[in-house]
This record gives structure tokens, sequence and C-alpha cells, in this order.
């Protein structure tokens, strides 16, 4: 990203997000499950928790899996003015009432899907967790924390255990964390297989006429997708590197997905469309996709489903 795309994005682009200033009218538009804890510990069935943003609890063959997790109130290396990346819903289960977690999987090095506070804390309560990170992002683990890391290209896959298999997939985005490293890291989505089972997590992406349909041939097809559906306007900006939700419908059908989850949205003010515009553009980008709306939902933060 160029300085003067980015200074034109915060500055020179009309902000359409109207986050409400009442706290309660938040809660009422983008309400919290107030009983996760209680889901998550009465459970002994695959499903998907939905954390805020691309963090996802999944629980597969009876194993925790963490995507992106971040839990942090800024997405952005330190707290800088208009837009500040604060976050304006909670996570919707913290860090101290997770479950054991097995394994977190990072789709790339975006301080909103990388986040150093998030690793430290998930490594010093969890010290086990075995971290799945794509090319090159190794070494920045390797500084941070003392913790099992694998690194993966595109079309690889390891096997975790007896019970499930992590395989690397491609997507259509970037990867910056300094002035000096632009693209020197890979970036990609994860696919989560065990004997019954199978997820994919696209992380963070554009749309690409291509990859997904391989990904749907060679991985899929797939119980659950979790699928990004927000941060996308302007599209004359945003649409190499962000789906907008009638291509996250489109994401869905070429993965061969089952059931997908619409991520990325409501947690931090990233696009400028409006805040509750992704739940409501996908609702539109499904019927007009004939795609029964059963098949691609939005949930709480917090919320469980199964899968």
């Amino acid at each position: 990203m160029k300085p003067t795309e980015l200074v034109k994005f915060l500055f020179l682009t009309k902000d359409n997000r109207n986050l409400p200033s009442d706290p309660a009218e938040l809660d009422t538009t983008l309400p919290m499950c107030s009983t996760v804890v209680n889901d998550l510990a009465s459970s002994d069935h695959d499903q998907v928790t939905w954390i805020g943003h691309a963090s996802c609890l999944v629980r597969i063959a009876g194993l925790y899996v963490l995507t992106d997790p971040i839990f942090s109130d800024f997405c952005a290396p330190v707290q800088f003015g208009p837009p500040k990346m604060k976050r304006y819903r909670p996570p919707g289960i913290s860090i101290d009432n997770l479950p054991c977690i097995d394994a977190v999987v990072i789709s790339h090095n975006h301080y909103d899907h990388l986040d150093y506070n998030s690793i430290l804390e998930l490594s010093e309560k969890f010290p086990n967790i075995v971290w799945y990170v794509p090319l090159g992002l190794k070494s920045w683990f390797d500084h941070q924390i003392s913790a099992k890391v694998h690194e993966l290209d595109w079309w690889e896959s390891f096997t975790h255990s007896d019970k499930l298999t992590i395989s690397c997939t491609p997507a259509q985005h970037w990867s910056k964390r300094t002035p000096f490293d632009t693209c020197k890291t890979l970036w990609g989505g994860w696919c989560l297989k065990s004997s019954d089972k199978n997820v994919y997590f696209a992380g963070d992406t554009g749309y690409n006429p291509v990859c997904f349909k391989e990904i749907g041939e060679k991985f899929g097809p797939f119980d659950l997708s979790l699928i990004p559906i927000g941060a996308y306007e302007p599209r004359e900006f945003l649409c190499p590197q962000h789906v907008d939700p009638h291509e996250a419908v489109k994401v869905h059908l070429e993965v061969k997905s089952a059931l997908s989850l619409g991520i990325h949205w409501g947690t931090f003010r990233l696009g400028k469309e409006h805040y509750l515009a992704p739940r409501e553009d996908l609702k539109t980008a499904l019927e007009e996709a004939e795609v029964d709306p059963t098949k691609f939902v939005t949930i709480l933060h917090g919320e469980s489903i199964p899968f």
C-alpha cells in the first residue's frame, strides 16, 4: 500500500460507518452472547465460536483451534489518529475463559490478524500451543515466544496429530508489519481436516476467480468455512484485498461449503461501509445468488454454532 493511497483512504474518502456513540444502541444492534462460557463447557461436539473480527474458536475432533486471535483494544501498533483502530465490540470470550488451546493458525502479519499482546498472553497461559504460520513468519515468532511453530507454504500440509491435518491455502492479499517488510512474508488461509469434518478458514483475502475453485477441488468440500464479509468500502481501494459480501458468497460456493460463517466485521473500524452493512449486504447477496440463507450465516460475538 502506497503512502498516498493510505492518506486518501484515511482522510479523503467518505465515512459511512455511523457507529453509535451510545453503548446501549450498540448493545441492541450488535448484542453479545451471554452464555458463551457455559456453552463451551457443556459442549462435546464440533462447533465454532465467533470471538470477533477474524478470531474464531474451532472445536474439531476434540481439539481446540484458534484463528487469528486478537483480544487487544487496538488493532494497530500505536493508538493513532483518525480513524483510530479501536475495538468497538469486546471479545466474545476472554483469554481467561478459553478452554485449553491445542493449535493456532495465523493468516498473515497485519496487526488485526497477528496481535503481539494476544500472542504473548496465549503462549503464557497455554505453553503447549502449536502455532501454524505462512512461509517466512516463523522467525517473528521465534523472536517473541518460546514455542513450537510450523511454517507452511501454500498447498503444504502438516499432520498435527492422529486427529487433525492442517493445510495452508492461497489467498489474494499482502503482508506488511513495518515500513521495510512489504510482502516479505506469505499470507494465506487454512484447512483443518479430521477423520469426519473439514473446516476452511479463508483468513483475509480479495476475490480471485481461480484460487477458491482450486481450494474447493483440492481440499473441499467443507463442513464449515470461515469467510470474511467486512471492511470492503471503498471498493476502488479495498477490492484487491478484501471480498465484499457478494464475493464472499462466490467463495462459499466455489470452495463447496455446506455451512459458512461471516467473519471480519463488527469489531474494529476498518472499512468505511456502515457498521451493519456486512450483515445486511450478505442477506441481499444470498438472495440474489439464490443460496439458502441458513447456509451462510452471521452470529453474535461469543455465540457458538455446531457444524
